[in-house]
């Protein structure tokens, strides 16, 4: 739940006798508040405080009261309030005021034909939005001068503006945002004399790519990046860089390639090393949006050159996309030489690595293995295959740790018959490595053991019962409690039955209540896919009905415990077995839970019965 206003004073107000100890009574009378009024009337009165910590926390409440008090009652009552809090002469009153537009304006725009008469004139809701919120926040852009709310230019206020105002697009017509938001922009764009505008006109036009319809994307935010990318100010230059990627993807490949790619190549050949580090970072954004012949012919040469950067953030920051990028490019137009860029970045004595010990390239490489691997295909595992070796022998334990979530796709990819060969003994050993490291493994063991052949899996039976009392970490219990039924179809019923359903009862009622709701859910599901063609009716010897018997023996338990989690298993059991199986060997033992002294036993298992 959101913390009231009343609440987040009184922790401001801890917080500042904190930092100034004897002031006290000082804080106190001057931040107390009317706790008896409604959160309307408190954002209406401390609002307009001469306190500013008062007017800061509740204009923070501003979207929180217009959706307790609806589109109606937002437009008469809060929108008069807004002309006053934008010309607030506390900065952070004012970054809190277009925070809280957003939420504002999507509670307007439930009703956007709601009309009410605010400063003396009848408007709608819709009318507010466009007319009211939409300039406050585009002044809030300006860098003061002569602007409305002079001083106001700070980063953090236009940051906050300029994300508010790219959400308020969002709520908008595509098309009436050209008339608004697009507008207010394109000023911004314009302005000669500011370059901190045209840093911020260039990040919202971007942003307002793929909000703005497709024909003003191409008509007016495609040739404005454009010139932007070449303005003399190389941070307009290095933000246009960075946009490029979600440009392109909104104007397509045809039109992208034929204005963008250009314009993308002579950014990448800037003379600014930014510049050509946001070229990289925008570079697996761009190659998705682009042919595949494009990304071999174009971008695979420019990545080469910007490997080989002067600078060297240019080359770490190229060496952290280099996987990205592989994965979007076809086998075919992948060589053996471009490859090899990549898995040098898992070995120690790289270069690229020893110029940037600090810059995580390992676990860069470890991160998007799988993903070259994908765009390899299995036939070229062994070209990654010293890579892979490497990354797991890594001293950095999130380098393994990250390999070890990765092993079931790994598996899916390669096959079988190099699963076997070139995974399982690292998945052997990630099982015995740290629990930070250990925990990937466990988390995906049902998909990797899927990928094994029945031969080879049937190993690890005994090795996921162990699990179960080899560790304190109730974390690891409940990862497997989560994969009961899917761990139980993998080995031959017999084997199954004999250690999983014991493994599920066991997990059922463990001392940690995570772990038993996992279980509980997963028992039945379980259960169902073992004996799912035992014969009917139940021998007295058929492993499930002993287990059915185990159950029912738990209503007996002296332990309100122990009966309150035969109900709950009983709760899975019902839902996925047979109906009859369960009326007949399982709900007419318990029928005595249904008037149990205990009310959460009695009324659980009055639902069951329901």
């Amino acid at each position: 739940r959101r913390p009231n206003s009343c609440c987040v004073q009184r922790y401001t107000c801890a917080r500042l006798m904190a930092m100034n100890p004897g002031e006290e009574d000082g804080y106190t009378s001057v931040l107390e508040i009317d706790e008896s009024l409604s959160l309307l009337e408190r954002v209406k009165y401390y609002s307009q405080s001469a306190v500013a910590v008062q007017r800061l926390v509740h204009v923070q409440e501003l979207g929180a009261c217009a959706e307790e008090i609806g589109p109606a009652a937002a437009l008469s009552e809060l929108v008069p309030l807004l002309k006053d809090v934008s010309c607030d002469a506390e900065l952070s009153v004012r970054q809190a005021l277009a925070e809280q537009l957003v939420p504002l304006c999507a509670v307007l725009m439930k009703a956007p034909e709601e009309s009410a008469e605010v400063e003396g004139e009848e408007t709608s809701a819709h009318a507010v939005v466009v007319e009211t919120c939409v300039p406050l926040l585009s002044a809030m852009l300006t860098a003061g001068g002569g602007q409305e709310l002079a001083g106001g230019g700070s980063a953090q206020l236009i940051d906050a503006a300029a994300e508010a105002l790219v959400a308020i697009a969002a709520l908008l017509p595509a098309d009436e945002v050209g008339t608004t938001v697009l507008t207010a922009v394109l000023t911004l764009a314009h302005d000669d004399e500011s370059e901190e505008n045209r840093v911020v006109a260039t990040q919202l036009l971007g942003s307002l790519a793929p909000v703005v319809s497709a024909e003003l994307c191409c008509q007016f935010v495609l040739p404005e990046v454009i010139s932007l990318a070449d303005d003399p100010v190389f941070r307009v230059r290095k933000v246009a860089a960075l946009k490029l990627g979600g440009l392109t993807a909104a104007v397509g490949a045809e039109l992208a390639q034929a204005r963008l790619l250009s314009v993308y190549e002579a950014l990448a050949a800037d003379d600014i090393w930014g510049v050509r580090k946001a070229c990289v970072e925008s570079l697996p954004e761009i190659a998705n949006a682009l042919p595949v012949d494009v990304r071999a012919e174009r971008l695979v040469p420019l990545l080469r050159s910007l490997y080989e950067d002067g600078s060297r953030w240019v080359r770490i920051c190229a060496c952290q996309a280099l996987g990205p990028f592989l994965a979007a490019l076809p086998s075919d137009a992948i060589s053996p030489e471009l490859l090899r860029l990549f898995t040098q970045l898992a070995a120690p004595a790289n270069p690229a690595r020893a110029d940037a010990a600090d810059s995580d390239i390992a676990y860069f490489c470890a991160f998007y293995l799988p993903g070259v691997a994908q765009a390899v295909g299995a036939s070229r595992w062994p070209e990654l295959a010293e890579a892979f070796r490497t990354l797991t022998t890594n001293m950095q334990w999130k380098v393994r740790r990250t390999l070890s979530c990765a092993m079931h796709e790994l598996a899916s990819i390669l096959g079988s018959g190099l699963t076997e060969s070139e995974l399982v003994p690292t998945f052997d050993y990630f099982l015995k490595d740290l629990d930070e490291v250990k925990v990937g493994v466990v988390a995906s063991i049902a998909p990797f053991l899927r990928a094994l052949s029945p031969e080879a899996r049937h190993k690890y039976l005994g090795a996921i019962v162990e699990m179960r009392a080899e560790t304190d970490n109730w974390r690891f219990r409940h990862t497997l409690a989560l994969q009961l039924a899917d761990i139980g179809p993998l080995f031959p019923r017999e084997a199954a039955v004999e250690s999983l359903v014991p493994l599920a009862l066991d997990l059922a009622t463990d001392s940690v209540a995570e772990v038993r709701i996992a279980a509980m859910a997963k028992v039945g599901a379980l259960l169902a896919s073992l004996f799912a063609d035992e014969p009917r009716p139940l021998a007295d010897a058929s492993p499930l009905a002993a287990f059915l018997r185990m159950v029912c023996n738990m209503a007996s338990s002296a332990s309100c415990h122990r009966r309150a989690n035969c109900v709950q298993i009983c709760t899975s059991l019902v839902a996925d077995l047979p109906p009859q199986l369960t009326r007949e060997h399982l709900l007419a033992e318990l029928a005595t839970l249904a008037e149990d002294r205990v009310p959460n036993v009695h009324r659980d298992m009055g639902e069951i019965w329901a």
